[in-house]
């Protein structure tokens, strides 16, 4: 008899044990993603609103003196077909190089391309914008720079249409 009641007695703090463990472990993993996810920039240039991707690349400056230039074909900035992403950096050096697409007036998913080098500064990839039932959108392309001192953000935004 005395058995069957300590038995009584453990058994709810093993389940309580394995649930602790369970939502430890849950949470991990949501910060694992939510930090691929959402990386927060220890730099960002500050947004130039005169830019104007379809008239040509862009440029951003970061205060410390590097320059990140975004250029996007076709022009015409097209959704749901594929774009050509050119990257050049000038005063930068960065381990990986990624263009996220972010959707500015609501949420559109993840959309984040990594560009391949190609030498000197200069980065390259395809992407594509999603297509929104809005009738416009404004996007910001956010070039990421992963770099020895941490992630760099560079915005450059514009608009699509259906």
């Amino acid at each position: 008899m005395q058995g069957d009641n300590d038995r009584r007695l453990v058994w709810p703090w093993v389940w309580l044990g394995a649930a602790a463990l369970g939502l430890g472990a849950i949470l991990v993993v949501v910060q694992a993603v939510w930090s691929v996810l959402y990386p927060s920039a220890s730099w960002v240039a500050p947004l130039d609103p005169h830019c104007d991707l379809r008239a040509g690349p862009c440029e951003v400056r970061f205060g410390g003196g590097g320059r990140v230039r975004l250029g996007i074909e076709p022009r015409t900035l097209p959704v749901a077909a594929p774009l050509r992403l050119k990257v050049e950096l000038s005063g930068l050096e960065a381990k990986a190089v990624e263009v996220d697409f972010v959707g500015v007036e609501m949420y559109m998913g993840f959309n984040r391309v990594t560009l391949e080098p190609l030498g000197t500064g200069r980065y390259a990839g395809n992407g594509m914008i999603p297509v929104c039932t809005s009738k416009r959108m404004t996007w910001e392309a956010r070039v990421l720079l992963h770099t020895p001192d941490g992630l760099l953000a560079a915005p450059f935004r514009f608009e699509s249409a259906p």
